[in-house]
This record gives C-alpha cells, sequence and structure tokens, in this order.
C-alpha cells in the first residue's frame, strides 16, 4: 500500500472522510478478529483438553474465522490510495486542514508561504508525507487529529522567562549599540540606541546549527511574549521598548500572528535603564 501513489481518482476524495471511513472498516475487521481469537481459545482448549474427536472441526473453524478476518483487511489495505504530494501541491490538503481549524476554532493563518498556528509554524513535507510542527515532524497528519493537538500546544502553560529573555538579548544589544552610538555606556541611565531585531536575531543564531535549533519564527513568538509583559526587566534592571518600522529606518519587520489570528509586527528594541 503505497500512500503517496499518484492516483486522481482517489486523490479526489479529501482526507478526512476517507480515513473516516477507513476506521470504520477496520473497526468491523476487528471484530472479526475478535471471533477469530473466541474460536482459537476454543481450539487451544481442545488441544489442551485432548479432545481428539472435536479437534478438526475447531481447527476448521478457527481458520474460517481467521479468514473471514483476512478478507476485509486485505480490501480496506487495496482500496486505501491517497496521494499525499499531489494533495501538499494543489493546495486540496490545506484547505481540509483549514476547515477543520475552522470547526475547532483555532486560528490558521496562510500568509507569505508560511502555515501559522501560534506558537508554530507549520510546514508540510511531501517528501516524508509529513506536517513539520515547529522543530518536529509529525507524520500523523489527519487534519481534525493535527487540529487537536494544535490545540493542545496552545493550552500548555507558558514556562516563558522574560528576564532571562531580556538577558539573552541584552548581549548582542551592547553590541549594535555601541557600534550606533559609541557614547553610549551600558551602565550609564537613560534611554539606548534602537537595535533591529533581525540583526539581534543574526547575531544570536550566528552558528549555523544555532538557527536551527533556534528559527526566527520561535524568535518572534518569545518577542509576543516579552511584549505581552511590558514591566519585565533584565536582571540588570533594564526595561525594553520596542519601536515601530519608522523608529529605525530600514529594519526588517518580523511578523507574526496570535492565537486569535491578530498580526503583530516587531522592527526594532532599545534597552533603558531608569535612575
Amino acid at each position: 500500500m503505497d500512500l503517496r501513489k499518484p492516483d486522481s481518482s482517489h486523490h479526489a476524495a479529501t482526507l478526512e472522510p476517507l480515513l473516516e471511513r477507513t476506521d470504520a472498516e477496520l473497526a468491523a475487521v476487528e471484530r472479526q478478529i475478535g471471533a477469530a481469537q473466541k474460536a482459537l481459545r476454543r481450539l487451544r482448549r481442545a488441544a489442551r483438553e485432548g479432545d481428539l474427536a472435536g479437534l478438526p472441526s475447531r481447527m476448521t473453524e478457527a481458520a474460517e474465522a481467521m479468514e473471514r478476518a483476512a478478507v476485509p483487511l486485505r480490501a480496506t489495505a487495496d482500496g486505501f490510495t491517497y496521494d499525499t504530494a499531489a494533495a501538499f501541491a494543489d493546495g486540496s490538503y490545506l484547505e481540509e486542514l483549514a476547515t477543520a481549524a475552522r470547526q475547532a476554532d483555532l486560528a490558521l493563518v496562510r500568509r507569505d508561504g508560511r502555515i501559522t498556528a501560534y506558537p508554530v509554524v507549520l510546514r508540510l513535507d511531501a517528501k516524508a508525507g509529513a506536517v513539520r510542527v515547529g522543530k518536529k515532524l509529525d507524520r500523523r497528519i489527519r487534519p481534525s487529529f493535527l487540529v487537536a493537538e494544535l490545540k493542545k500546544l496552545q493550552s500548555r502553560p507558558n514556562r516563558f522567562n522574560a528576564r532571562a529573555f531580556l538577558d539573552r538579548l541584552l548581549k548582542p544589544y551592547t553590541l549594535l549599540a555601541r557600534a550606533e552610538t559609541p557614547s553610549w555606556r551600558h551602565d550609564r541611565p537613560g534611554d539606548g540606541p534602537l537595535a533591529a531585531l533581525a540583526d539581534l536575531y543574526e547575531i544570536l543564531t550566528f552558528f549555523p546549527t544555532a538557527a536551527v535549533d533556534y528559527p526566527i519564527e520561535e524568535f518572534a513568538c518569545d518577542l509576543l511574549r516579552l511584549d505581552r509583559d511590558p514591566g519585565a526587566r533584565s536582571s540588570r534592571g533594564y526595561r525594553f521598548e520596542f519601536a515601530g518600522s519608522t523608529g529605525k529606518k530600514g529594519a526588517k519587520r518580523l511578523t507574526l500572528f496570535d492565537e486569535q489570528g491578530e498580526q503583530h509586527d516587531y522592527f526594532a528594541i532599545r534597552f533603558v535603564l531608569d535612575s
């Protein structure tokens, strides 16, 4: 059974009803297997007790019961064909996923080639026949199931540590701030210069593996979490201020969509040390 074998007739059927029908067929097979197990237990009891007269009929009974289970299972296996690569490529899978998301009240945003379900970005991997959820490759792609998993992900407790994140940002920020304003000193009270968040991210992920472990989408999620904690301060007492596109000319925009599908844009940040 090749789930990715091109077959336009099967691809025309959407995945959700196909799997629902398959599940129902397998439930019937499961009942047949239950009957076969009972027949096999009777056969084993005849063997243990030495019921030689009844043993041949018990063998026939068990064999026929197993065959009755095998026939519909083979039919289900032979009839199940879904062209995953084609469904990913033509957008039909995404449409089905979006429908499941709407039914579950999950904000699924498709924009600029990205599929976002806060706090993760989804990527379709046609070669693997799977969906990458954040950094994890998940082969369980039934739309309703995947949406339920995303809902669970959203409901997990937020373990974001704003102070630790600010401490992490402050190190590359100090380098950029001194280059931008040589007179700036990190221990001097006042507003620091604006630094582009995209530039801070580049410094944070300077080594090649760092960007894989900490993708820019996750960085944007941390910015939103920080934005939701406006009173946060670093361990040195710095508070932060975000600036829009007009605050730092030429700063690259980092965009994120939250649980309600609302767009958040981040350009630049400054650290402020109060007197």
